[in-house]
């Protein structure tokens, strides 16, 4: 395995997908002019021994959600390159700045990665990273995947997001990578708000996928396998891997059903106030408009909000923090149809 020191400037790379048979890590620096700045860009680089598709792994866009760090640094460790077709670039951590402030978004300019893209090269660090990882990382890939989860505040459904139209050759390729996956609930998007990854992809030409769970800063077991698994599954799909099944026919479709909608987090129904918030559905419970989401309480027992779904559909997202503030994210819908 080889490992690059010192660090060379994230402006100095340059993804090769002809190089073969290779193994490395690289360490880029970023854009901080503070001498004890100690954020820098994680690469981690699998050349197969063979030809194959490009396909780059990203998480940590937000800084506080863990799976998808785990699963880059479980595969770097677990693949060989004897074992790889193709190229697999790997970032555990695409916003250094948030991963070392253990927030969701950039301490430094306090934006969110996730809202920037393609980013501007003359713009704060947040968007000068965005920029970077759209021109010198996303618009060489074959194919995406970017992997989230609910973070810090959020309780997420576990699921893969996929951008869905039948109709495209593209919309038919995401489609087919997010079932392969193995997630048994896959989030269909026939819009994709700007500012995303995912867009920046879509804007390219480039097929993706995405990944949500359950997060709180802890990862837990069922989703640590799953996003390991879906990841080898995915890998196969694209025929980028040599290990054979392990003989339980990993490439058959294990989706139990697909909800709808825009994927749009910045469209949660908000608290109307600060204080205590218990829920009264779960996680991917089906909902009608009126039913009661939960209750939000004063901690003198009051009762300051009665939470009440504005439509029907699914619950994708629940604020995972009991104590609330005004005007905070308080939970999401998705639809059947």
């Amino acid at each position: 395995m080889q490992h690059d020191t010192p660090s060379s400037p994230i402006t100095d790379f340059v993804w090769d997908r002809s190089i073969r048979n290779l193994k490395r890590s690289r360490r880029l620096s970023l854009f901080s002019e503070k001498k004890d700045d100690d954020a820098w860009l994680p690469v981690l680089e699998i050349s197969g021994s063979e030809e194959g598709p490009a396909l780059l792994i990203l998480a940590g866009v937000h800084g506080d959600e863990y799976e998808g760090v785990d699963v880059i640094l479980r595969l770097f460790h677990s693949l060989s390159p004897e074992e790889v077709k193709g190229s697999l670039l790997m970032i555990p951590t695409a916003n250094p700045y948030a991963y070392l402030g253990g927030s969701r978004t950039s301490p430094e300019d306090t934006m969110n990665l996730a809202r920037v893209f393609p980013g501007s090269q003359e713009g704060t660090v947040t968007e000068r990273l965005a920029y970077e990882l759209h021109n010198r990382f996303i618009a060489n890939a074959e194919f995406m995947l970017d992997l989230h989860s609910g973070g810090t505040h959020y309780a997420v459904a576990t699921l893969a997001g996929y951008y869905h139209d039948k109709s495209t050759d593209f919309g038919r390729k995401c489609r087919e990578a997010a079932e392969a996956f193995g997630a048994k609930v896959l989030w269909g998007h026939s819009e994709v708000a700007p500012g995303r990854t995912v867009s920046s992809a879509q804007s390219l030409g480039i097929p993706w996928i995405y990944t949500e769970a359950y997060g709180g800063r802890r990862i837990r077991p069922e989703d640590k396998e799953f996003y390991y698994n879906g990841s080898i599954r995915l890998l196969r799909h694209l025929g980028m891997i040599r290990t054979p099944d392990s003989g339980e026919n990993e490439n058959v479709p294990i989706v139990s059903r697909t909800i709808y909608g825009d994927g749009n987090f910045d469209k949660s129904a908000l608290s109307e106030a600060d204080g205590f918030f218990i829920p009264e559905v779960s996680l991917l419970s089906e909902v009608r408009r009126g039913d009661r989401i939960g209750t939000i309480y004063g901690l003198d027992g009051a009762e300051l909000q009665q939470v009440i779904s504005d439509s029907d559909g699914i619950v994708v997202m629940l604020l995972g923090t009991p104590a609330v503030r005004k005007q905070e994210p308080i939970y999401l819908l998705a639809s059947l149809a």
